[in-house]
């Protein structure tokens, strides 16, 4: 039986679109064992995955803060031996774990942040990319497993305790940790659903809170907003249930997808060819084609310009129509 380590240290879309990699180590080797590296405030995305043994949480601010943190880290898991260690994040703190932990081989992906760099340069977008799931794939492929089809999937247990509608419902996520990738148009949108046959569930961390209180208050129909109600297992069985996502260029964005619900992703400051994009046939990008776009790797406090055309420019009804022809 052979025993892989994943180490992948980003943020909640990064970790979903990495559990592409588990899927395709599974298939192809179902005794093999498979361990994970990930931020420990993003570990309950990975709570109850069947094709994981262990889930190591890297407590960045924590008790594996610094240097000497890191360290910590390290010797905890000094005792475990594997056949091969896959870096997922290829930075110098997952390079320095992979560096001294035990592993017959290890691989670390290409990063690919020059070519994103020269996409926000305003040079290579129409040259052909991989996506982060080709590129995560492509890594286990130098292991010898090749399942190009493998794709990212959770595995959320059933919460009762939370409140849902009854029937189809739409959830929306309408924050975002940088304010240039917040769409500004959700309260029009959501007054849309006033003739339609639609609930809408509001989903998002504390932090949006105070948003989707706003939205919830400008849309002048019901809502059940449970922002800052959910941990991210929760959040993934939520999505789930859902029949739509709308949502900004966001971590949920790829939980949804994750956990088979299609999404309606806006894109402002960044675009598809940075490679996270919706992957499921369904899934929908609406954005708008400017020359400024992208701006930014991962967005900003502020548009560059002074003008944030890349949001403002996509309209409540162009949103609405592409959610009644998903259905």
């Amino acid at each position: 039986m052979n025993k892989y380590l994943l180490i992948r240290l980003g943020a909640i879309g990064d970790i979903v679109l990495a559990t592409a990699a588990i899927e395709a180590i599974s298939q192809a080797e179902p005794d093999s064992q498979i361990d994970l590296v990930c931020k420990a405030r993003f570990a309950g995305l990975l709570k109850g995955h069947p094709k994981l043994a262990n889930v190591y949480g890297f407590d960045e601010t924590g008790r594996h803060q610094g240097l000497r943190g890191l360290l910590l880290f390290i010797h905890e898991l000094s005792a475990k031996k594997y056949n091969l260690i896959i870096d997922l994040q290829n930075n110098p703190r997952s390079r320095m774990i992979a560096l001294c932990l035990n592993a017959g081989k290890k691989i670390h992906w290409p990063k690919d942040t020059w070519r994103r760099r020269m996409l926000v340069w305003g040079q290579g977008k129409t040259k052909p990319f991989k996506t982060v799931i080709q590129r995560y794939l492509a890594a286990v492929e130098k292991a010898g497993i090749k399942q190009p089809e493998a794709k990212p999937k959770l595995y959320p247990a059933a919460d009762a305790s939370i409140k849902l509608p009854q029937g189809e419902f739409i959830a929306i996520a309408p924050g975002a940790h940088w304010p240039t990738k917040r769409w500004t148009g959700y309260s029009e949108l959501i007054a849309k659903f006033k003739n339609a046959n639609f609930n809408i569930v509001i989903v998002g961390d504390k932090s949006d809170k105070s948003i989707a209180d706003e939205i919830t208050a400008a849309a002048g129909v019901e809502i059940i907003n449970l922002c800052g109600q959910l941990d991210l297992a929760q959040l993934s069985y939520v999505l789930s249930q859902a029949k739509l996502l709308v949502t900004n260029d966001t971590g949920a964005m790829h939980i949804a997808e994750a956990m088979g619900t299609p999404v309606i992703a806006i894109f402002g400051p960044t675009i598809k060819q940075f490679g996270f994009a919706p992957w499921r046939s369904e899934s929908r990008v609406i954005e708008t084609e400017l020359v400024c776009r992208p701006c930014s790797l991962h967005g900003s406090k502020q548009c560059p310009k002074e003008h944030f055309s890349c949001m403002k420019h996509i309209t409540a009804e162009q949103v609405f129509t592409e959610i009644k022809s998903i259905g």
